[in-house]
């Protein structure tokens, strides 16, 4: 193998990215064409040598050929392309400058070109420093397959990086679908292999020890050993339930280096939910007392996740588990990759069951799963059969390892790279797990038309805490910052890389919006330590400790990386000697003590590209943050800064302006300069009192979060300040949520935004929507609360593409128009609109909502009666859900005969719940609805702010995120009424 450190992935990347960045800005410049194009000759050459040693790097690291160790490979060759990247950093700031038409004089332009001249000397020494020829000569001294080598130099296993797409066109990162490129098909849930003889030895434990003293469980097994699959098998099992129907049922995922003030508020939440109760999480020693006697009253099942030997012995007394509890009929159930964690936790050797290793046939079939899914999971004709059964048995009957590897392989037909993985495999003498996901990890970058950019996704992950639920959105933000994800709209390349990372098992999605886009995910802690520390830390040069408990900055080992990630520690100042003149990405979001970023370490971060700062206690940014010329991605979430400092809008590159929950006062003027600026988040700063007229002209916006900022005044503009209605002018936004109580939405606002298609509304003083609305042709989810609306017009049922609708405290509106003609239409959630009487008799037509899933009703206090349904309406409802509807008079039974009925949930409906006691015969005889619950319990109204504390927590963009997670919190709420309460 090569030596590791050789050119890393991220900084080749990152040389691409700039000469393609610099090649473009060349091409349109308006100035100094004779220098520049002199420039760009020369950077042309650098960028067929960068490619090629990344071709080199790719194929050394995948292990397709062996190396010697003598000559040894140049160390010094990371440093040269550090330099090289500040060169082109300068370039970059150069051939922008000579785009600027105003303030251009004879002087200025004999200064620039002066600029430019020395620049090229620069770079030519440089290249004369590093004899790029001889380097690539001695490594080819390192390949000893020469035919190898030959494929390699006609581009054969080449980076599959191409030019066009990184400089900014689109469709070159999505691939067509005549593409080549091995698509595998999404399994939601894979078919669970070989835990059913565990699951019911520990049912029987439960059952066989409910009168007996023992109340305390285990399973243990190595990493990706299927644990947390099989726990969260043993919590939705009907034995489990019904044991605990009413009580409470709690999960906790400990992790490796857990805080335990967050598994406190954890416990709180699910607690209050049962007991629809609110507590000031902020308050450490109430939250421990109220835990403490919350559990001593109640019968609770406590399920622990992932726990490790540094927090075993003192885990319970942290969760405030009353020793008491321990002794009654409540039962803790824990997974460990250790017995004698375990044993600390009072776990008896009998009560202990050890995760076995798939067997050899239990391991085939998983893995044809995964590895064969367009043909069902049977071995193609073109496979042979014994090559591919010895991959799957390199594996070791490991579920993780077998999952990974068969996902790596799908798609993949010729003999000779299953023979080249099994030698993979083979060739590691340890039988080591890490060989297996390296297989995995390496297999990204031979998606064509994806390449190493998708593996560099997946690796930032690391950045993460281990066994963190890491938002979609979030990641997409580092993504966007770091230019691995680009184009006219990168969110949406994003959502299609977190959907290939499912595919292949590497991530695990949590939560899902009605499109099937991932909301948010975990990434398993098996995965999380090989990235973190096989890849990223050894060759990588990124230093990432999160949540490690670090109280000092660790300058001296932070130094020479390029990305830093102490994000959830106990930092309270960065050094001002910190020097990082490579570094691209900085995080340190989550040091809640951090008062201060000093101005010199802002002046020596030149190449910065992303700067977390969210959930810390900085009161000001430094007046030259303006500086970071490269700064893509700057996040300041719930910060106590008032005012951004003017340069910001110098910052010419940046596309993130993420503020959500801060107490910004009032955005600068110079917001309007920020001209490539994609995503801009203003959501619940309470502080904020006006928005500066120039976001208007904004013209790359697409994403935009001015929702929950209760003083922002629209109405009440001065000059230079932004009216409601001027948003009109940014027709390139896709998303938009948006408050507003002091103005009228007039006709014009919409109908200029074409691109639209994900848009949350909350209107006070709006009576009538504006008709240019249905401009908006390509809306899929709409998000309704207006108070005062009255009617929605029926051409609001034209929206082709409509997906998910919710109408949400709309106390005026009377009726509903006719939404089953929404053909696409899966969601609809109507949520506190008192005023509603009935529902429009053609929603149960035949041929109506042909593809809903999910219809929910809550809180429409008037509303007497649902349609009637007729054979053919409604063929893809899964979900049904009604709550509060106290005039309600009965669910007819053609609901109970709908074919695709899973879930029909009923509370706080007295007069449905009476009738359907008399039918209770009929209901159970419905044996295709998987779930129904009958609850006629008084269901107190949630304050809005518990909403927020449950739903919201750190705000994240892209599609129906905000919605999604209302709903989600609807669902739970569902799941935990169904759960506790009997009829």
């Amino acid at each position: 193998m090569a030596d590791p450190g050789f050119v890393p992935g991220m900084i080749g990347y990152a040389i691409h990215l700039a000469l393609s960045q610099v090649i473009q800005c060349i091409n349109v410049a308006i100035r100094c064409r004779k220098e520049l194009d002199a420039l760009k000759t020369m950077l042309l050459k650098i960028q067929l040598m960068n490619m090629e040693m990344q071709s080199y790097r790719k194929v050394l690291n995948s292990g397709r050929v062996s190396t010697s160790s003598d000559p040894p490979l140049p160390s010094a060759i990371n440093t040269w392309l550090n330099e090289l990247n500040a060169l082109l950093d300068e370039a970059s700031d150069l051939a922008q400058h000579c785009n600027v038409q105003s303030y251009w004089h004879l002087f200025s332009r004999y200064r620039t070109s002066r600029k430019v001249r020395r620049l090229i000397e620069n770079v030519e020494k440089h290249l004369a420093s590093t004899p790029s020829v001889a380097f690539l000569h001695q490594l080819q001294l390192h390949v000893t397959n020469q035919q190898l080598l030959e494929q390699i130099k006609v581009g054969k296993h080449s980076l599959n990086l191409h030019t066009s797409a990184l400089a900014g066109t689109f469709g070159d990162l999505i691939p067509s679908n005549s593409s080549a490129a091995p698509s595998t098909k999404y399994i939601e849930e894979a078919l669970i292999v070989g835990q059913d003889s565990s699951l019911t030895r520990l049912l029987q434990l439960i059952d066989s020890q409910q009168h007996k003293i023992v109340s305390r469980f285990g399973l243990v097994g190595k990493g990706g050993a299927g644990k947390t699959l099989l726990l969260k098998r043993l919590f939705n099992s009907d034995q489990v339930q019904s044991l605990f129907c009413n009580d409470l049922m709690l999960w906790l995922t400990i992790s490796q280096n857990p805080s335990f003030s967050t598994l406190r508020n954890d416990l709180v939440k699910q607690i209050a939910l049962k007991v629809n109760e609110i507590l000031d999480s902020r308050d450490e020693d109430r939250v421990k007392i109220w835990l403490n006697e919350s559990m001593r009253k109640q019968k609770f099942a406590l399920f622990l996740d992932d726990v490790w030997e540094t927090s075993a012995k003192s885990l319970l007394e942290e969760l405030c588990v009353p020793h008491s509890a321990l002794h009654n009929s409540n039962i803790i159930i824990t997974t460990s990759r250790s017995k004698s964690v375990l044993s600390q936790l009072g776990v008896p050797p009998p009560s202990i069951i050890q995760m076995q290793d798939l067997t050899e046939d239990e391991s085939w079939k998983l893995f044809s799963i995964h590895a064969f899914p367009h043909s069902d999971g049977v071995l193609p004709m073109s496979i042979d059969q014994e090559i591919a059964r010895r991959v799957c048995n390199e594996c070791g009957g490991l579920p993780l390892a077998i999952k990974v590897v068969g996902q790596a392989m799908a798609g993949v037909a010729q003999s000779n790279e299953w023979e080249f993985a099994l030698q993979r495999l083979q060739n590691d003498v340890t039988h080591s797990l890490s060989s297996k996901l390296r297989l995995s990890y390496d297999a990204l970058a031979d998606l064509p038309g994806y390449g190493i950019s998708l593996q560099l996704c997946f690796l930032c992950l690391a950045a993460f805490s281990e066994d963190e639920v890491i938002q979609a959105g979030l990641a997409m933000k580092y993504w966007i910052g770091e230019g691995l994800i680009s184009g006219p709209d990168p969110v949406q390349i994003g959502e299609i890389y977190l959907i290939l990372l499912a595919d292949r098992c590497l991530i695990e999605p949590i939560h899902k919006d009605h499109d099937g886009k991932v909301i948010n995910f975990r990434v398993h802690d098996v995965l999380h330590h090989f990235l973190a520390h096989q890849i990223a830390e050894k060759e990588e040069k990124c230093f990432f400790q999160a949540r490690r408990d670090i109280g000092e900055f660790p300058a001296h080992e932070c130094e020479g990386h390029i990305r830093i990630s102490l994000m959830d520690n106990r930092l309270t100042k960065v050094p001002k000697a910190f020097g990082a003149p490579y570094i691209r990405s900085l995080l340190l979001a989550g040091n809640t003590s951090l008062t201060e970023i000093p101005k010199e370490v802002i002046e020596s971060m030149t190449t910065l590209r992303v700067l977390d700062l969210s959930r810390t206690a900085l009161q000001s940014l430094p007046k030259n943050v303006g500086s970071l010329k490269h700064l893509v991605c700057l996040r300041l979430c719930s910060v106590p800064i008032k005012k951004l400092p003017y340069s910001v809008g110098t910052l010419r590159n940046l596309q993130v302006l993420d503020l959500y929950q801060s107490d910004i006062t009032q955005l600068p003027s110079s917001i309007s300069q920020l001209t490539s600026l994609k995503i801009l988040d203003v959501g619940s700063c309470k502080h904020l009192q006006c928005m500066p007229y120039g976001i208007s002209n904004l013209r790359s916006l697409k994403y935009l979060n001015a929702d929950g900022s209760r003083n922002l005044a629209w109405k009440k503009c001065r000059r230079g300040r932004l009216s409601i209605n001027d948003l009109g002018t940014l027709n390139q936004l896709k998303w938009l949520m948006l408050s507003n109580k002091g103005e009228i939405v007039r006709e014009g606002m919409f109908g200029t935004m074409k691109q639209m298609e994900s848009l949350f509304l909350d209107l006070t003083d709006t009576e009538k929507l504006p008709n240019d609305m249905t401009a908006m042709s390509k809306l899929r989810t709409l998000w309704l609360a207006c108070p005062h609306l009255i009617q929605i017009e029926d051409s609001f049922c034209g929206f082709k593409n409509m997906g998910n609708i919710r109408l949400f405290n709309c106390g005026k509106l009377k009726q509903v128009p006719p939404l089953q003609k929404l053909e696409n239409l899966k969601h609809l959630q109507i949520v506190k609109c008192p005023n509603i009487v009935k529902f429009p008799e053609e929603f149960g037509k035949r041929g109506g909502f042909p593809k809903l899933e999910v219809f929910s009703v809550v809180e429409a206090e008037k509303l007497e009666q649902l349609p009637m349904v007729e054979e053919g309406a409604l063929p893809l409802l899964k979900i049904l859900t009604i709550m509060k509807c106290e005039a309600l008079q009965r669910l007819p039974q053609c609901y109970w005969n709908l074919k695709s009925a899973e879930k029909i949930r009923v509370y706080g409906c007295s007069k449905v719940l009476h009738v359907m006691a008399e039918e209770e015969k009929f209901i159970k005889t419905q044996r295709k609805v998987q779930t129904i619950t009958l609850s006629s319990m008084e269901i107190k109204t949630l304050e809005k702010r518990y909403y927020d504390i449950l739903c919201r927590g750190e705000h994240f963009y892209y599609g129906e995120f905000w919605c999604s997670e209302m709903f989600q919190f609807l669902d739970n709420i569902n799941r935990f009424w169904s759960l506790y309460v009997s009829k």
